[in-house]
């Protein structure tokens, strides 16, 4: 406990109690909710992984620094957290958006986009993290460009031929009820979706 006093202009003297500091104890403390996302990181991912993590949701230090790896290390040591390994993949066909681009074909944006209307499965420990995408063999048959494609139409001519908008003909791509691939043609690469005998016949296509 430490006594202050305080002397005014008219020459009273007022004396305060201040609690002292304890040593070590200062404002630039690590938020709990950051503390306990570096733990949950820290499960799967290294020092600089997850340096790149915060990086990408725009955390920063109590200092209002951008995080780097000693940052992190710093954070783990003061709270006595293990350390982190390199992203391990979990269960078999479980793949990085980089690498399921490779085996399907596509760039990662498009691997993205994918997730997002539901034809590929993954997930993220939180946003900003890698992927952990499921790329299956039915997956790389069905996704992956392949040289033909006839009997097929392509995604805006199944739309029209359908009635419907082609973000509709995919999710039901997504949900079984249409059966499509990927086909390249030259250099380019699209859709060719194969539509029930009824619109063939002109009639209309029951769901």
């Amino acid at each position: 406990m430490l006594i202050a006093q305080v002397h005014w202009k008219g020459g009273e003297v007022t004396k305060l109690d201040v609690l002292k500091g304890k040593s070590g104890i200062h404002r630039y403390v690590s938020p709990l909710e950051l503390v306990e996302l570096i733990r949950t990181l820290a499960t799967e991912f290294s020092d600089i992984q997850i340096a790149r993590i915060l990086h990408r949701k725009r955390l920063k230090t109590p200092k209002g620094r951008p995080f780097m790896a000693y940052h992190v290390a710093n954070v783990r040591n003061k709270y006595n957290i293990p350390k982190g390994l390199r992203v391990p993949l979990r269960g078999e066909d479980v793949y990085t958006a980089e690498k399921a681009a490779e085996l399907l074909g596509a760039c990662r944006s498009t691997i993205i986009r994918w997730l997002e209307v539901g034809l590929l499965r993954g997930s993220q420990l939180t946003s900003g993290a890698p992927w952990r995408i499921v790329v299956t063999k039915e997956d790389i048959e069905r996704l992956k460009p392949n040289e033909v494609g006839e009997g097929r139409y392509p995604l805006k001519g199944a739309a029209s031929a359908l009635g419907v908008s082609q973000q509709t003909v995919l999710q039901k791509v997504k949900s079984g009820e249409l059966e499509a691939i990927r086909v390249r043609t030259g250099r380019r690469v699209g859709w060719r979706i194969r539509l029930p005998i009824s619109i063939y016949d002109n009639q209309p296509a029951l769901f």
